[in-house]
């Protein structure tokens, strides 16, 4: 019958082990996302910073932020020609008033009633494409030898 208690009371041991490894991995993982949640929370802050510190030094900042402000700036240019591309796709214009987007084809903002000018029509100039003397093949406009046949291209003089 001992035999039987002793493995009884090694079976519940065991299990009060598990039960008991299963709670701390519960609470390492709580404490992990808490950690994680502190993380985002410093990232978030340290993008406010740097979001605040570029507003105030447009011009003046120091030279070690050149290269990251230089690196916004270009992206918010780039964001501002898609957002253009979109709206042209949409066929849509933006207000100069109120910075509604209304339709390109209407003559009046509906938001706040500004005429929308129309835009003057592009007229192209036609394009001479640059091509090769020898074989006629259309030549890069700085090529200096044809990539068709190999020969050099000849350049005419610039004009003043």
């Amino acid at each position: 019958m001992a035999f039987f208690d002793e493995l009884g009371k090694k079976i519940s041991n065991a299990g009060q082990a598990a039960i008991q490894k299963t709670q701390d991995l519960a609470n390492i993982a709580k404490l992990n996302g808490s950690i994680t949640d502190e993380e985002k929370r410093i990232n978030n802050s340290y993008l406010e910073i740097g979001k605040l510190y570029a507003s105030l030094h447009e011009g003046d900042f120091e030279a070690d932020f050149e290269p990251m402000i230089s690196a916004i700036k270009d992206a918010q240019g780039k964001i501002a020609n898609f957002k253009k591309q979109i709206q042209e796709i949409k066929g849509l214009v933006e207000c100069p008033n109120c910075g509604a987007e209304v339709s390109a084809n209407v003559a009046f903002c509906s938001a706040c009633g500004t005429p929308i000018p129309k835009p003057e029509p592009v007229v192209e100039e036609a394009v001479v494409a640059n091509t090769c003397a020898n074989c006629g093949a259309v030549l890069e406009d700085d090529a200096r030898f044809c990539t068709a046949c190999g020969t050099p291209v000849e350049k005419a003089p610039e004009e003043n």
